[in-house]
């Protein structure tokens, strides 16, 4: 390396070891030192501004969640909430990587703290806060972060365009190319904003779109513009699973104790998770996700050269994550954990012999939580009866009742939603283009959309695609199907292409993930977001793994690019 391109490198002084490591090759993106110096300042008294109004807005703006008897340890964790929001809160301006895994990690002690602060007529809670820390630390810190262009080294590097045969080949690049994403990133946020203005009620509307769609879109583009590369992505997926176990421990701890029988806690299982997500089909959701996240690190963690120690983390936070699971008694929770691990075991599996002993173990693991036996059983009324007894005392008789339209649970759980969902599909048509506005679907469904007999406390068309159809109109619908169908066909690329076995593990973990979102959304919905919440956790995480499936995907074509591999 001559005197010039040891002039252009970074001061070395200036870095942890880890960011020397990531700093360690001579792109010619690099900022030079003297740049760095200047940056700081500013860096600093960002830094402390953001310190002081983070403290400021949760220290007079935090309380424990309603429904929940406070207790003293409680009480104590959420007065430590301000002081660390503001710590990380201005640790953003200065390292926002870090910040934003700590931010992720910690994500049930900023719900639990419940802060919400209302100005002219608009909500600022924990997650805005962040947002805004995280985005002023990506342009302030860009000089001192960014490594490469590394798309003009992977222009240079040429592809083989005739290696790809198949369709999925061909459709994977152009659907997953950075424009065409981010298009209808920008589409959907365009959609979502012409829908809230044409609300009937547009302060309510504007709380959605903010805390619902603009903040957890943003959380991902943080994402992709810090440039994760392999190892910073599997942090991602271990602090979302982490912080999702930590979750459920809360939960657990706050109501397990008091219970005197399973059949209490299914009985009160609405209220098992008020400490941290105040509803339990929220925790479902952030569950089912994190189920194949820590998963699929734990598979991948002998190629990621993981220490003994992180792994008994890991382990220990499945563990936890299971639990939270069951005690949820969410059926589509459970389902959609169910299918996304069997296909990341079946993707991780080598041979196709090994992969029909997984479906098939699996087929057979999914009678306790789909009870499909008991269709098959009608013919024999004992080991009908013997399964529904073996059913029963797992699950509860609620549970195992709510699979049957027929029954009084069924009424009130299958046809509940099929209520639901049929509303949305009546405002959806009667409203294509822009829908009714965000959180007018209760509006319109007590208005005459309501489908006999009536229930009035459907407030969401309880399916994630009515929901999007009815509330912002078809097209959106169609942009967030194109932006899952597009992460999806990346990571598939990935997998199939890999230049590592590492990044591989890495995609079909991502990839199981996705779908399981995509399954528990559908089967459950999302109402987007509600204010009495002053959260809405399980779309940043949903939003935080689609964006890291199209930065593996750019790690994966970078990687490639620089071992002078054709792009397959």
């Amino acid at each position: 390396m001559d005197a010039t391109q040891e002039s252009n490198l970074p001061d070395s002084r200036l870095y942890s070891g880890a960011e020397r490591a990531r700093y360690a090759l001579p792109y010619r993106a690099l900022p030079r030192a003297r740049r760095l110096r200047r940056d700081w300042p500013l860096a600093i008294v960002l830094a402390a501004v953001a310190f002081d109004a983070t403290f400021s807005i949760a220290a007079t703006h935090a309380h424990t969640p309603a429904g929940v008897t406070e207790t003293a340890a409680i009480r104590d964790m959420v007065a430590a909430v301000p002081f660390l929001a503001a710590v990380l809160a201005a640790l953003a301006i200065l390292r926002p990587w870090p910040a934003f895994l700590a931010i992720l990690l910690l994500t049930p002690l900023w719900d639990a703290a419940q802060i919400s602060w209302y100005t002219d007529d608009f909500q600022v809670i924990m997650q805005t806060v962040f947002v805004v820390a995280l985005g002023v630390g990506c342009l302030v810190s860009r000089g001192r972060r960014r490594t490469a262009e590394r798309g003009a080294v992977a222009r240079e590097s040429g592809s083989d365009h005739s290696a790809r045969p198949g369709l999925l080949r061909r459709l994977a690049p152009s659907l997953t190319a950075p424009g065409v994403v981010g298009l209808a990133v920008v589409a959907f946020l365009a959609l979502a904003l012409a829908s809230t203005y044409v609300s009937p009620n547009v302060i309510q509307s504007r709380l959605v779109l903010a805390h619902g769609i603009v903040e957890p879109v943003a959380m991902g583009l943080i994402l992709l513009a810090l440039r994760p590369n392999r190892t910073d992505l599997a942090l991602v997926a271990i602090a979302l699973g982490v912080s999702a176990a930590i979750g459920s421990l809360f939960n657990i701890l706050q109501t397990v104790p008091v219970a005197t029988s399973l059949s209490m806690l299914q009985a009160h299982r609405t209220s098992f998770s008020l400490l941290t997500y105040g509803n339990v089909g929220l925790l479902g959701q952030l569950l089912a996700m994190a189920v194949p996240l820590l998963i699929g690190v734990l598979l991948a963690g002998r190629s990621l050269r993981l220490n003994a120690s992180t792994l008994f983390l890991l382990v220990v936070a499945l563990a936890a994550c299971f639990a939270g699971l069951f005690l949820t008694f969410s059926k589509s929770a459970w389902l959609a954990t169910s299918i996304a691990t069997t296909l990341l075991v079946v993707l991780a599996a080598r041979s196709w012999r090994s992969r029909a002993a997984i479906v098939l173990a699996a087929g057979l693991l999914s009678t306790v939580v789909v009870p499909w036996p008991a269709l098959v059983l009608q013919v024999t009324p004992t080991l009908d009866a013997a399964y529904r007894t073996a059913m029963v005392r797992i699950i509860g008789e609620s549970r195992f009742d709510s699979w049957n339209p027929a029954t009084v649970a069924g009424q009130g759980s299958v046809m509940f939603r099929v209520r639901a969902v049929e509303a949305g599909l009546h405002m959806a048509v009667d409203h294509p283009l822009l829908g009714v506005g965000l959180n007018q679907y209760r509006r319109y469904y007590a208005a005459g959309y309501a489908i006999a007999p009536i229930d009035t406390r459907i407030d969401h068309a309880h399916s994630i695609w009515p929901e999007l159809a009815a509330e912002i109109g078809f097209p959106a619908m169609a942009l967030v199907a194109l932006i899952y169908a597009a992460a999806l066909l990346a990571l598939w690329h990935v997998y199939r292409n890999p230049p590592d076995s590492a990044t591989r593990l890495l995609a079909a973990t991502f990839m199981a993930a996705i779908v399981s979102w995509i399954v528990v959304a559908t089967a459950f919905g999302s109402d987007i977001y509600r204010s009495v919440r002053n959260m809405s956790s399980e779309l940043v995480m949903m939003a935080v793994v689609v964006a890291a499936a199209f930065a593996l995907a750019r790690y994966s074509r970078d990687a490639m690019a620089r071992r002078g591999e054709p792009r397959r």
